[in-house]
């Protein structure tokens, strides 16, 4: 047996048969669709790839890894100054310059490019007299879709020339499936869940609407340009949010939107609860885009108004779940339009005064977050978070903004959009408006009727 089929072997075995095994008779909960990749630290890289994590300079360095999908860089000890521009090109031709002060919010994070090959630039400013100078601390790789599958992996025989057999330890947890991080659950386990036989999503292009990423998650877009997901999404890896998002490969390998609809998480901005069904929600806000300017509910022009008090008889979801044929949809094979936008209505089982809302439109992993929306009316009534049907019915399951501390968390965040009179219905079905605050110069509280 030649070395490349063993290595062929032990990377299907070895790094995805660490992902958690998730029993078919467990109870239902979200999951994310985390994004496949390898996190390459500078501080365990393989010889062959000690050369690209040289420090940086005045000048440009070519960062080329054959046979990656996509590319991503994590900075360290950028300093550029004022006026100073750090610029990282893709093989596609778009590029993403940063200022001082943009590095230095996006965490040294660059946005997700396309391709096996980037071009990195520092510039100094106009008169600047001190070095410019940055540091590569991690590379992602972006892998094909085609290892989510059982099947044999054909890995491009560059690309494991430069990881190495001993792939898995640079593979993060998301995908490993520890007890701390997020699953991904084996083949024929729909956690998160076609109601029925057959998948009725279809391609859609809500443009208030987007996917979170490198997490695989759902969020949206509310009035106001705050965004909501789901509060189990939430970890490390809950970093942008992508906009108009294109198709993916043939095998489900996801592509990237244009940098100008990539937009960071605001750091600190992120208020959640990971509660269960009910309780599991998630308001946060974005950066504006480098390339742009524009904060996305400008740029996209779109939001969706929110509601407390709507109980419709039919709702859809809309988001970025997992796809693929029958009978896994995603959880084994994977198609072009696996965490694409896709969107489904159907009927609403229930919309308690706790918060709980059940409903029957197909959703997949990936659809962690999407928003809960009046058939043809662009007014959301909560946020799906859990998977519950499968092929003899069920219901899959989100949290109602009937849940007071969700409720008043919008209320809290800069620019909401919840109305000064608002309403909190009891289990018994009394019903209190929130009418005010009140203030005696040393306590401040709020008033109901």
């Amino acid at each position: 047996m030649t070395n490349f089929k063993i290595i062929m072997q032990c990377l299907s075995r070895v790094a995805f048969l660490g992902l958690m095994l998730v029993s078919a008779n467990a109870m239902a909960w979200g999951h994310a669709a985390p994004a496949l990749r390898v996190v390459m630290p500078a501080t365990a890289a393989p010889e062959a790839m000690s050369q690209l994590f040289a420090d940086l300079g005045d000048g440009e360095k070519t960062i080329s890894i054959p046979g990656a999908a996509w590319l991503q860089l994590q900075f360290a000890d950028v300093k550029i100054g004022s006026g100073g521009v750090l610029t990282i090109a893709g093989s596609s031709g778009e590029s993403q310059n940063f200022t001082q002060s943009q590095i230095d919010a996006w965490g040294g994070l660059t946005a997700v490019f396309n391709g096996s090959k980037l071009l990195v630039g520092l510039k100094q400013g106009a008169g600047a007299t001190e070095h410019v100078s940055a540091t590569i601390k991690d590379i992602i790789i972006g892998l094909p879709g085609s290892v989510a599958t059982g099947a044999e992996v054909v890995i491009p025989q560059s690309l494991l020339d430069l990881l190495g057999p001993d792939i898995k330890r640079f593979i993060p947890n998301d995908l490993h499936g520890s007890q701390t991080e997020l699953v991904q659950p084996s083949q024929g386990v729909h956690s998160e869940a076609i109601c029925g036989r057959t998948d009725d999503r279809i391609v859609s292009a809500n443009p208030r609407v987007g996917r979170v990423m490198p997490v695989g998650c759902t969020s949206w877009l509310i009035d106001g340009g705050n965004l909501l997901s789901a509060g189990h999404c939430i970890n490390q890896n809950f970093q942008t949010v992508e906009f108009n998002v294109p198709a993916s490969l043939a095998d489900g390998t996801t592509q990237a939107p244009s940098i100008r609809d990539q937009y960071r998480v605001r750091a600190g901005s992120i208020v959640s609860q990971n509660g269960g069904t009910g309780n599991d929600w998630a308001v946060f806000q974005v950066l504006s885009n480098t390339e742009t300017g524009l904060m996305p509910a400008n740029a996209q022009g779109a939001a969706f108004e929110i509601s407390n008090t709507d109980n419709p008889t039919q709702v859809r979801i809309t988001g970025y779940g997992l796809d693929g044929p029958a009978p896994d949809f995603g959880d084994g094979d994977r198609n072009a339009q696996s965490q694409t936008q896709q969107t489904h209505s159907g009927r609403l089982a229930q919309n308690t005064a706790d918060g709980v809302l059940r409903y029957d439109p197909d959703t997949q992993r990936g659809n962690s977050g999407s928003p809960v929306a009046v058939e043809d009316r662009n007014v959301a009534i909560g946020i799906h978070t859990d998977g519950g049907c499968g092929p003899n019915g069920g219901s899959n399951a989100g949290t109602s903004f009937r849940n007071a501390a969700l409720w008043r968390a919008i209320a809290d965040m800069p620019n909401n959009p919840v109305p000064s009179n608002w309403q909190v219905a009891l289990s018994d079905g009394t019903k209190f408006t929130h009418a005010g605050v009140w203030s005696t110069g040393w306590a401040t509280g709020e008033y109901w009727h």
